[in-house]
């Protein structure tokens, strides 16, 4: 979703802040994070905290984008 809605606002003619940031390199990340954690975190309590933590987290990107995008923030 945050590639999707990233690829709409840059659509639209909205720049990122980052010059670096690109959807899919945030992908690759992402990724790699749920990657470690799977391997370094005991499957208990912990690791679900963490995972869920995470999932969630990439919803704060789609959030703000869709907020941008409507013109309800500024993306500051």
């Amino acid at each position: 979703m945050d590639y999707m809605t990233t690829m709409i606002g840059w659509g639209m003619g909205f720049l990122e802040i980052n010059q670096q940031y690109h959807p899919v390199s945030a992908l690759l990340v992402f990724w790699g994070a749920i990657t470690i954690l799977t391997l370094a975190v005991p499957k208990k309590r912990t690791w679900l905290v963490a995972a869920n933590g995470l999932a969630l987290s990439s919803y704060i990107g789609v959030a703000n984008n869709t907020l941008v995008i409507l013109g309800l923030f500024s993306g500051l």
